[in-house]
């Protein structure tokens, strides 16, 4: 009589299952399936190739698996032994195999980082998603990887979201169903079932910080938190994603403005949310500038610039990276993107007003406000009755005007230098003169600049030396004033800083 052995795998099954089910990634009473397609992605480590192994048992018949391998380009011997080796799994399990190349063409990369590694994976992940839009990914990241990957972020001073470590579900079609398992259980049911697999060397090797984590810190936590230690962690995660992965909030509630590279908001709103909220919230804007194409600033910079910000104070500043500033004023928090080619828009006043039928116009200004530009004493009364009291100055276009005396409205950008206030005196630059105001540094980048040739003449609220200009009875005098929609003690500060 032959007693059958158990089965390694009906255990991880079940619970797998429970997963696809949980994801709407298995359907039931023979409705079509949320994919039509799977992918694994298989380095040849014990992780997974395990997962291979299990998607191939429970892939359902209505859905292809295909086995994705990247190849980094980092040992050439090393590499193409990890390749072969996965393609000969795929040739087993008789699965339909896709390898990607680093962009790199060096045939040895030794010693980069994990970052960099990671990001040239994910950009080929990233690219077979965008031509597979019926497919969905998996990845064999287990329960190790995410209490390693939460004990680094301990560290590194995020929010409530790092303590997630590893997401289940990223993007909506990236997953990770091994995250309820540890390594070793892992590793015995691949050596029970007689199933090979290859170990990395960069495993072990210490210039790697999550080696460190791994084989140093973890070990003297559990010795000083017997039995279970950092085990803890993965409830903690299942908790904070639970808590982290709620609707996200309307940004009406809490922004007085959004649009691409603006974001204004409640400081004290946003500060009567609870931490998870909080992140959610951050997070949320974030995403949504990202999506206008913009590069946004970690999210890390900004929850501790919240966590330091005082509502109460009128004028804070601070720099946030990627060429962010966020600023805060009168209880409300300004994220502004600086645009670095800040000098793309320009509005030409000698061929865009010196004509004869000119009267006035208004000008919706990309990063917001208005400037209405009238000719005549009349057109001055009507914009001055429509918008408050405003910012205005006043200049005097004259017949055949050359380039270097030309008018032209553009935003600030570097090494922009303000007419001398005197003919002797040297030029100054545009920073050095917000530099000196209490002005908020982010909204700088907001504000139109009139500009005579190379030289600002008029910034609203900040700078005005049109008394220096030429005076004749010859051309059109030409009046600017700029508005903007803002409460009525940010307009005072506006015109008197």
């Amino acid at each position: 009589m032959t007693i059958p052995l158990p089965d390694p795998f009906a255990l991880f099954e079940s619970k797998v299952v429970e997963f696809l089910l949980r994801h709407n990634l298995l359907t039931a009473n023979g409705s079509p399936p949320r994919f039509r397609e799977w992918a694994v992605a298989v380095s040849g480590g014990g992780d997974s190739v395990f997962l291979c192994h299990l998607l191939k048992r429970l892939v359902p018949p209505a859905v292809s698996l295909n086995i994705l391998h990247f190849n980094h380009r980092t040992d050439e011997r090393k590499n193409r032994e990890d390749q072969d080796f996965v393609e000969s799994l795929s040739k087993m399990l008789d699965l339909p195999f896709l390898a990607g190349f680093s962009p790199s063409s060096e045939g040895s990369r030794r010693g980069l980082s994990e970052t960099v590694l990671r990001q040239e994976r994910h950009a080929f992940f990233d690219t077979y998603l965008s031509t597979h839009p019926q497919a969905a990914l998996f990845l064999g990241h287990q329960l190790d990887d995410r209490i390693e990957t939460i004990l680094a972020n301990l560290f590194r001073g995020g929010g409530p979201r790092s303590l997630v470590g590893i997401a289940e579900e990223s993007r909506g079609r990236i997953y990770r169903p091994l995250l309820e398992f540890e390594r070793e259980e892992i590793r015995h049911v691949l050596v029970f079932s007689g199933l090979s697999y290859r170990d990395d060397p960069a495993n072990m090797d210490p210039a790697h910080l999550r080696n460190r984590i791994r084989h140093n810190l973890r070990g003297e936590i559990d010795r000083f938190f017997p039995p279970h230690g950092t085990r803890h962690l993965g409830h903690l995660a299942t908790l904070m994603e639970r808590e982290t992965s709620l609707p996200p909030l309307s940004s009406s509630l809490l922004c007085e403005e959004e649009r691409p590279g603006q974001v204004r908001f409640s400081l004290f709103l946003y500060h009567s949310l609870r931490p998870s909220a909080q992140g959610l919230f951050l997070r949320t804007l974030l995403n949504r500038q990202k999506s206008f194409g913009l590069p946004i600033p970690p999210e890390r910079n900004l929850l501790r610039t919240l966590e330091l910000s005082d509502p109460e104070k009128k004028l804070l500043n601070y720099p946030l990276g990627k060429d962010w500033e966020f600023s805060i004023v009168f209880g409300r928090a300004d994220l502004i993107y600086k645009y670095p080619e800040t000098d793309t828009w320009r509005y030409d006043l000698i061929s865009g007003i010196h004509r004869d039928d000119f009267t006035s116009v208004t000008l919706a200004l990309p990063r917001g406000g208005t400037l209405l530009i009238g000719s005549t004493p009349a057109s001055v009364d009507r914009m001055k009755r429509s918008g408050g009291p405003g910012m205005t100055t006043s200049i005097i276009l004259t017949e055949g005007t050359a380039t270097e005396d030309s008018f032209s409205l553009r935003y600030w950008a570097s090494g922009l230098q303000v007419l001398p206030d005197r003919e002797e005196a040297s030029p100054k630059s545009v920073s050095s003169i917000w530099k000196n105001r209490p002005w908020p540094f982010a909204r700088k980048f907001l504000v139109p600049v009139l500009c005579r040739g190379p030289y600002a003449v008029w910034i609203p609220g900040t700078l005005d030396r049109t008394e220096r200009l030429p005076k004749n009875e010859s051309g059109i005098e030409v009046t600017l004033t700029y508005q903007v929609r803002e409460r009525s003690e940010w307009k005072r500060f506006l015109e008197s800083p």
